[in-house]
């Protein structure tokens, strides 16, 4: 098998496990990282994405724009340099990850699990191994992976304005995403009603709400409650 690296070792150790990761009930993808190059994909993932294995070789880091959503990448990024950091090779990570299929226009759900594969003659990691396995026809897998995107996109829109709040009103967010009163927690923080009600006030003026339910978000959003 032909590789970008031209690393003898690399490559037959990519025909040994593609005997094997072809019986995988899975997607197994072999990435080479600096330039980033995937190598080798097992035949299920080629067919899924419509693309042969020179095709996948030549289009590089085009790769991710084409078939991933980005969006949802930042954590898988940062999972990546950590396991990168480490450097250890028991070590590996799990994500939720959405695939863009030849024939369907929608997202598919996979969860996927990355280790690192090969290493340079420094020692330094060069190629990953990740599986992939997509989630699509477990019905309440997908939907929890949708709502878990949604809370990381909220955390990050959104985490600016939490921080201008201060000490008293964060707690006063909290008790008011509890369902608590107001004269309620005016008694829990030894304040006056009015002063309770004065920080609600500025909460939704920092925070750009209206509604108690959009004060449980941001509680739940940052782990008050």
């Amino acid at each position: 098998m032909d590789t970008p690296s031209g690393n003898k070792e690399l490559q037959k150790k990519i025909k040994d496990f593609a005997l094997q990761a072809e019986l995988l009930p899975s997607v197994a993808i072999v990435q080479q990282i600096e330039p980033f190059v995937s190598l080798y994909m097992t035949s299920r993932g080629l067919e899924e994405l419509g693309i042969s294995q020179e095709e996948l070789q030549e289009i590089g880091s085009g790769y991710l724009e084409r078939f991933f959503n980005l969006e949802d990448s930042e954590d898988y990024l940062n999972k990546l340099k950590e396991l990168l950091k480490t450097n250890d090779p028991q070590e590996t990570f799990t994500f939720f990850q959405q695939v863009k299929f030849k024939e369907r226009k929608d997202w598919v759900w996979h969860i996927g699990a990355t280790r690192i594969f090969f290493w340079d003659e420094a020692g330094k990691p060069s190629h990953l191994l990740t599986i992939a396995i997509p989630i699509d026809k477990m019905k309440h897998i997908p939907n929890k992976a949708e709502r878990l995107l949604a809370e990381k996109n909220f955390f990050h829109h959104n985490l600016t304005k939490f921080l201008s709040l201060g000490k008293r009103e964060k707690e006063v967010l909290q008790w008011v995403a509890s369902g608590y009163s107001s004269p309620q927690i005016a008694e829990k923080l030894f304040i006056s009603v009015q002063t309770v009600n004065t920080h609600r006030k500025i909460i939704k003026q920092k925070l750009g709400i209206s509604s108690n339910y959009e004060f449980t978000l941001y509680a739940y959003a940052y782990d008050l409650i």
